[in-house]
């Protein structure tokens, strides 16, 4: 929150300003992905403005538009998320993909370009979430700010608790 409120600051604006709160929703850390829509979801109950999710690989494909596409997002372990868009028709669901596997896919479909957080620089990714925010529909249950999980979290409880 200090973070965001810095931020908001040096923009010469205050919170009742903006029209709407922009939200990543995942995928991601399971923590980063509860905080980030917690504060935005305080962010909008404060100040009366609706809170948009955007999802990672939505960014992704809005950055690059047209053709296949694999959109690769690191999860910090051995398997990547992932979310294949093909030229045409709709989008396969996201899954998680070694890198083996996502080596394999490619080959079985050469004409994909791959993008995300290992494919290349993301400036532009910040840009892009706020501009599908400002376009998103508020009613739209695609951008709800609810959290895009692939994977249960694997949180165990310590011995003493356990017991």
């Amino acid at each position: 929150m200090p973070m965001i409120v810095e931020t908001v600051a040096k923009s010469s604006h205050a919170f009742p300003d903006f029209d709407r709160i922009a939200v990543t929703r995942g995928p991601g850390s399971f923590t980063g992905v509860r905080v980030g829509l917690a504060a935005a979801r305080g962010i909008g109950l404060a100040t009366g403005k609706p809170v948009i999710g955007i999802d990672r690989f939505a960014v992704y494909r809005a950055l690059h538009p047209g053709g296949n596409l694999l959109a690769v997002i690191d999860s910090k372990r051995a398997e990547l998320f992932c979310k294949f868009f093909p030229a045409s028709g709709a989008a396969h669901e996201a899954c998680l993909m070694t890198e083996p596997q996502i080596t394999e896919f490619l080959a079985a479909h050469p004409e994909t370009a791959v993008a995300g957080d290992l494919a290349s620089s993301n400036d532009d990714a910040v840009a892009c979430c706020a501009l599908l925010a400002a376009q998103a529909d508020a009613q739209n249950p695609d951008f709800q700010p609810q959290p895009l999980y692939l994977r249960a979290p694997d949180v165990t409880l310590s011995s003493a608790i356990s017991r």
